[in-house]
């Protein structure tokens, strides 16, 4: 069933504002801020030096020279921004308190929405069914159904990067960034852009979050997957019978084929491999 439309209580809006403000963002963050407008939102990560993840990002464009971020953590995205902002002309602030981010996996638009547009991450080629994502004032929000919308997002194999990615700790093309059209490889340069580039030309990221499933409660966030006293995975989040985990795929199709389960403490898990998912090389 399609869960109702509901306030993401883990994220947060922060506003960029000024005849800077989109030149300021794009050139920190992985894909091409310049494409947002009032119909069409833009999903990105701001990355750390080297290419690592910092900050996952959904940017809409209600004015030509108006970001409004739902982001998920306002606080050390706005103090980030500013760190850059050197004598640009933008004002950044943290709207949290009067803003909330909607989604309505039904596609149904909120009214009275501030911002809004089809969520960025669906595309032909994964044909996900995310529906519509906005901002609209804190006092016109609808409840929030975390647990639902983890179970619809779970189910279609999609990672909330802002917890299943590790900061500072995973590169982004592991977060799935190109199957979720986070990424443009053809833009001008971004922080991270020569490790994210390089990973992807010579093909070496061994690691992706990857749909799981298990029997009983889920692994705790954290829990190492092993197979055979290896490791090959690490547990992000999970509700009901089915997670994310970072899996190695390498190792894990080597533990598999030599017949070894692959072990999240006491907890057996399997692969459920979405048909989108662009499965490391080798």
């Amino acid at each position: 069933m399609i869960p109702a439309a509901s306030t993401l209580s883990r994220r947060g809006v922060v506003e960029m504002s000024g005849p800077d403000a989109v030149a300021l963002l794009d050139g920190l963050a992985t894909n091409d801020i310049t494409r947002a407008d009032t119909h069409t939102a833009v999903h990105a990560l701001v990355l750390t030096p080297q290419g690592k993840f910092s900050f996952d990002l959904f940017v809409h464009r209600p004015a030509p020279d108006r970001l409004l971020v739902d982001v998920s953590d306002p606080a050390g995205f706005a103090r980030k921004m500013m760190m850059h902002r050197l004598r640009a002309q933008v004002k950044i602030a943290d709207m949290s308190a009067d803003l909330a981010v909607v989604s309505a996996p039904d596609g149904t638009a909120k009214g009275g929405a501030i911002a809004g547009a089809p969520d960025p991450r669906a595309t032909e080629v994964n044909r996900l069914q995310l529906g519509w994502r906005g901002i609209v004032p804190v006092s016109a929000a609808p409840p929030a159904a975390d647990v639902a919308w983890d179970c619809w997002r779970l189910e279609q194999g999609v990672p909330d990067l802002g917890r299943d990615m590790a900061i500072d700790g995973d590169f982004a093309l592991e977060g799935l960034l190109e199957e979720l059209d986070g990424v443009d490889f053809h833009k001008g340069c971004y922080v991270g852009q020569e490790m994210t580039s390089r990973m992807k030309r010579r093909t070496t990221v061994r690691n992706k979050l990857t749909r799981v499933r298990y029997d009983g409660p889920a692994p705790a966030h954290g829990t190492a997957i092993e197979a055979d006293g290896w490791q090959v995975g690490q547990m992000r989040t999970g509700v009901d019978d089915v997670g994310i985990a970072l899996i190695r795929h390498d190792r894990a199709a080597k533990a598999l084929a030599d017949g070894h389960a692959l072990m999240a403490g006491d907890v057996a898990v399997r692969l459920d491999v979405p048909d989108w998912l662009l499965l490391p090389q080798g």
